[in-house]
């Protein structure tokens, strides 16, 4: 019984690691269409985190929710307000889409 726990123990472990490390890829600094950047870092449990070049904080530790991370409190630099978005990780970076009522514009963002 202790082997068969040992060798459970040592897979989660694995499986562990192996996660963070893939999301930890996430962390990184990006190119946004308007060709100013994005620096996106980890948060605890998962989340995801983004500050515009000027400081605005875009998202603030973004859930894990399946493929993608959500937020109820996105921000536009450009724009007032706060919004509902979703990031979703791209072969090249991130896809970052939030919505006003109906209208739900996205932006990829191009990992530096």
């Amino acid at each position: 019984m202790k082997k068969v726990l040992g060798t459970f123990i040592a897979a989660a472990a694995v499986t562990a690691f192996v996660s963070t490390t893939a999301m930890a890829g996430v962390a990184g600094k990006y190119k946004r269409p308007n060709g100013k950047g994005a620096t996106v870092s980890m948060c605890a449990g998962g989340g995801l985190r983004a500050v515009a070049a000027n400081g605005t904080v875009m998202f603030r530790c973004a859930k894990k929710s399946g493929s993608k991370w959500k937020s109820k409190t996105m921000k536009h630099p450009e724009f007032p307000g706060t919004f509902n978005g979703t990031i979703v990780r791209t072969k090249k970076g991130l896809n970052v889409e939030g919505c006003f009522g109906f209208i739900c514009p996205a932006e990829n963002w191009t990992k530096m």
